[in-house]
């Protein structure tokens, strides 16, 4: 009886020591250790009874063996359902793996994109007309402190029909310190 109890608990223990190789349980609780260990229990048990269908099909196929391997069979497929049951709730399906993976890829994405927008808003500077406040231009310059000079027209139709044909002149060492030529004309939510 002894030996018997002790060989199934070092089958127990090899087959935790495999989980533990192939999955974190260091942080489990101890319903889930529970749980952990009942899926292993009944990976053991369907190993055990893969063995006997292996035997009872080696003694051919008689009336009786049919009967015996049909019980076995639904015992064995009730088994596999609480394993994936329990693998689904401990999170280390390979169905459940796989969404956390999708959704951390999508994140990681999203979080780039996200940081790219930011990065390219704190850079952009824009050059309204001094006299109508119209947004002629957003520029990003890769030198600004060489003092590269922009020269824009303003073409806006104005209420009484005409152009506003305000020239503007800017330099970039200027946008280089300033969000705009024309801070005080921004939207708030631009500052």
């Amino acid at each position: 009886m002894d030996e018997e109890f002790n060989k199934k608990y070092k089958r127990l223990k090899i087959k935790l020591k495999k989980f533990a190789d192939d999955y974190s349980i260091d942080d489990l609780k101890i319903n889930d250790l529970d749980s952990l260990r009942a899926m292993i229990q009944a990976h053991i048990a369907l190993e055990d009874l893969e063995q006997a269908t292996f035997k009872i099909r080696g003694d051919g196929l008689d009336l009786d063996n049919i009967m015996k391997l049909d019980k076995i069979n639904k015992i064995m497929s009730d088994l596999r359902g609480d394993i994936n049951r329990i693998s689904d709730q401990l999170k280390i399906s390979r169905k459940v793996r796989k969404s956390d993976q999708e959704t951390s890829v999508i994140s990681y994405i999203e979080s780039l994109k996200e940081k790219a927008k930011k990065f390219h808003e704190a850079k952009e500077k824009y050059i309204l007309c001094p006299s109508c406040q119209m947004l002629l231009a957003t520029v990003w310059t890769l030198y600004p402190n060489a003092n590269n000079k922009i020269r824009l027209t303003c073409q806006r139709t104005l209420e009484n029909g005409d152009k506003c044909r305000t020239v503007v002149d800017v330099t970039t060492k200027l946008l280089d310190e300033q969000l705009s030529n024309k801070r005080i004309a921004l939207p708030e939510s631009i500052l």
